[in-house]
């Protein structure tokens, strides 16, 4: 998660510089308008999206994440998801991504979800029961 566009692109860059990770591969997020992409209420997808998100929330340590990115998002902050696997890859994406200001980074995996970077500033309005 990144305050500044740039921090985002200048991260997108040594990525692909230091790490080797294809930038077509890297989904970026924007601004308000992509906040809906979270769907973390799971409004959008009517009473089933409702209720797998219950579920998510209730079975998934990462699901309440999606709020936070969403209200990022909202703040016009930009959300990069970058896919690597392995602890060495992971470690290495998250200190480029750190060094370009970066916070609020995770890794999801199968079973957990790392932080590898706390949130940074004033923390976005999400409800109580989403707080870590």
């Amino acid at each position: 998660m990144f305050d500044r566009p740039a921090d985002a692109d200048a991260a997108t860059q040594a990525l692909a510089a230091e790490a080797g990770i294809d930038n077509g591969r890297i989904d970026r997020y924007e601004g308000a308008a992509d906040a809906p992409l979270f769907d973390a209420s799971g409004r959008r997808r009517g009473l089933r999206g409702r209720l797998y998100r219950i579920i998510e929330f209730t079975w998934a340590d990462q699901a309440p994440d999606f709020a936070w990115y969403e209200a990022a998002l909202r703040g016009g902050r930009t959300v990069l998801s970058i896919p690597v696997s392995g602890q060495g890859h992971v470690a290495e994406a998250a200190r480029i991504v750190t060094a370009h200001d970066g916070h609020f980074v995770n890794h999801f995996g199968w079973f957990e979800t790392q932080e590898l970077a706390r949130w940074r500033g004033p923390e976005p309005d999400v409800p109580g029961f989403l707080r870590r």
